[in-house]
């Protein structure tokens, strides 16, 4: 959020230094803020637009890939272990890590937009025990 705002204001402050002051150097220095302000600005709403979009998606393949997981660890805690142990346990330690991070940078004021807060609220620690 605090980055898209940041790109934003930077594109307005070059555009007002370009236009009200374009007769003195103060209109060079606009469009050294505008050109990145707008480019930055540019990427980061396409970057906000794609991660909503696909907000559905990204919240059925975790659901699979959580689901399948937790099938795999009731394999190994069963007496008809089909798959290594440590192999599992790392794609479980992987998966709260990605789990983790999704919560964490949903949750920070600098990135927040970039993150759908429904993909963050469907993610579920798998507990090992």
């Amino acid at each position: 959020m605090i980055l898209t705002i940041l790109f934003a204001v930077m594109l307005i402050i070059g555009l007002i230094l370009i236009y009200k002051f374009d007769y003195c150097d103060l209109g060079l220095v606009g469009l050294l803020f505008t050109a990145p302000g707008g480019l930055f600005l540019a990427i980061a709403l396409a970057v906000i637009i794609q991660a909503h979009a696909m907000t559905n998606n990204t919240i059925q393949k975790n659901k699979l890939q959580y689901d399948g997981l937790c099938k795999r660890y009731e394999i190994v805690k069963s007496e008809y272990e089909d798959v290594s142990k440590s192999d599992v346990i790392a794609d479980i330690t992987a998966w709260n890590t990605e789990v983790y991070n999704t919560k964490y940078w949903t949750e920070n004021p600098w990135t927040n937009w970039f993150n759908p807060q429904d993909i963050a609220n469907n993610l579920e620690y798998i507990p090992l025990d």
